[in-house]
């Protein structure tokens, strides 16, 4: 066995071991040092070749999201800890804890295994691992999301069930990289396999009409569980139908993604205007971050690049921008942003996080989102695809502009009224101020290896 396999291991081996920590009474530092050693472990696969180590596959896509995963998990883990300091069962965080490193395990097994039929039953066991994380506080209304988020996604994976049993009966294999290498022709096989796979893995990523259950989950999560969802889960989800993607396309399913990546962004902004949740608001605009993701990685080119940079910086600024909503809907007890305001004296720094959050995940200028539309945006009008081009441009201006106007309103209005009140600003502030450290600097350093 080599070193490279011996490391590929023992990522993997890791959070299952931590989950054991359930039986002990030190919880918590064991979860703290454990995330921080995977995200040791997962730096060093960045350093691995890209190639195929026995049933496992580093490639250029899936190593950005190991890294992704890895850091945002201990984050939550670090944010976890101050977050749920007073919950009243000691026992419930316990098991909040464990049941993350088990959700890490599925999602980084999910990215690195090397088979269609594994990447479905990894993908099962990311819904079955998460759906209790969002129950924590056993309060009705997370109840009822997560019973819809396992009825909706388990219901839209049966259905991408289909597409690899039709990728079997074409190939007589499973092997991702085999499969892909190899090339195909085009034929009604391939065709329903691809179709089939959009629908079904297209309802986990949160792709219209199948994403109801997205803006449910996120909006009722404990925050730290919102971040994983956004800012990791769904492009986990998203790497696994890039890759059915890469072995079933053929103009009719190219055709089928493209229609149904563009009505995800339009519909998202129709819908981002009227949005008064917090948590909500920042759900749906996952929903555009994860169609823009997906529609560099089925282009190519220079798209990829731009996907793969929106990957990298979409974990950490949204990741941040649910941590500081957690931050602040526990200061003001609601997250009704109408009666959000004053952030700006009563939580500078939480106010300043949100702020950043939301000008990095609307694809701002001068953040690497922003960099990574603009190359999609060259792939596509180099393709010719003029018509995609103009119509998602004017609905990332009306979500950008949408999202920004609420941001404002909370940070800059009414601060008159609370100039007397003492600064509120919570220790999760400094988890938020750092994703954005760690966000940039893992940006930088793939942006130059890419160049």
């Amino acid at each position: 066995m080599n070193i490279y396999l011996i490391m590929i291991y023992l990522l993997l081996i890791l959070p299952p071991i931590l989950s054991i920590s359930y039986f002990t009474n030190h919880t918590q530092i064991v979860s703290m040092i454990g995330s921080l050693l995977t995200v040791f472990l997962s730096v060093l696969i960045l350093f691995i070749p890209l190639s195929v180590y026995s049933y496992f596959d580093i490639n250029q896509v899936n190593r950005v999201l190991i890294i992704s995963v890895s850091a945002v998990y201990s984050m939550s883990v670090f944010f976890a800890s101050t977050y749920h300091k007073g919950i009243s069962n000691p026992e419930h965080l316990q098991m909040h804890y464990s049941l993350m490193h088990l959700f890490t395990f599925t999602m980084l097994f999910t990215l690195l295994i090397n088979n269609f039929g594994l990447m479905w039953i990894g993908i099962e066991a990311t819904t079955a691992s998460s759906a209790l994380l969002l129950i924590i506080e056993r309060e009705r209304n997370q109840m009822e999301a997560a019973w819809r988020y396992v009825l909706i996604v388990s219901t839209g994976l049966t259905i991408a069930l289909i597409s690899i049993i039709l990728l079997y009966l074409n190939y007589d294999s499973l092997d991702a990289s085999f499969i892909i290498s190899g090339g195909h022709g085009v034929s009604l096989l391939l065709s329903v396999a691809g179709v089939t796979a959009l629908i079904g893995f297209g309802t986990k990523i949160g792709i219209f009409p199948m994403h109801t259950w997205l803006p449910d989950a996120h909006g009722e999560a404990p925050s730290e569980i919102s971040a994983m969802f956004s800012g990791i889960l769904l492009p986990v989800a998203a790497y696994v139908l890039y890759r059915f993607y890469q072995a079933t396309v053929t103009p009719v399913v190219s055709e089928l993604f493209l229609f149904f990546i563009l009505f995800t962004v339009i519909f998202v902004a129709i819908i981002m205007p009227s949005q008064r949740n917090l948590k909500r608001m920042f759900a749906y605009s996952t929903m555009e971050n994860m169609a823009l993701i997906l529609l560099g990685l089925i282009t190519g080119g220079l798209a990829l690049i731009g996907a793969i940079l929106i990957i990298i910086t979409h974990a950490f600024g949204k990741s941040g921008a649910f941590f500081t909503s957690g931050n602040i809907i526990k200061s003001y007890g609601t997250k009704d942003m109408d009666h959000i305001s004053g952030l700006r004296d009563r939580m500078p720094s939480s106010a300043a996080t949100l702020l950043g959050s939301s000008l990095i995940v609307t694809g701002a200028p001068p953040f690497t989102v922003f960099a990574g539309e603009l190359l999609i945006f060259y792939q596509l009008i180099k393709n010719g695809n003029y018509l995609a081009v103009g119509i998602i441009a004017t609905c990332l201006l009306v979500i950008s502009l949408s999202v920004i106007s609420k941001v404002s309103r909370m940070i800059f209005d009414g601060n008159e009224k609370v100039a007397e009140i003492s600064r509120i600003d919570m220790t999760q502030g400094s988890v938020a101020m750092i994703s954005f450290l760690l966000g940039f600097s893992i940006t930088v350093f793939f942006l130059g290896g890419l160049i």
